[in-house]
C-alpha cells in the first residue's frame, strides 16, 4: 500500500503543507530527507527527527 508523510505532522511549527507519498516507507523517506533539506535548510536528520518521520507516514488516504 502507498504511503505518505504531511510535514506539518512532523514540524507543526513551520507552517509547511507539503505531503510526501511513496511506494513505501524507504521512499518516503528518501523524498522526506531531500524536502527537509531543500524547504527546511536541514543538513542532517538527526535520529531524533528521523524517529518522528517515521511514526509520522501513514498508509496514503
Amino acid at each position: 500500500m502507498a504511503k505518505e508523510l504531511r510535514c506539518s505532522d512532523v514540524m507543526p511549527e513551520s507552517g509547511c503543507r507539503e505531503v510526501i507519498r511513496g511506494k513505501d516507507e524507504k521512499e518516503v523517506m528518501t523524498k522526506a530527507s531531500e524536502h527537509a533539506r531543500t524547504a527546511h535548510n536541514m543538513t542532517h536528520m538527526t535520529p531524533e527527527v528521523e524517529k518522528k518521520v517515521r511514526g509520522a507516514i501513514h498508509d496514503q488516504r
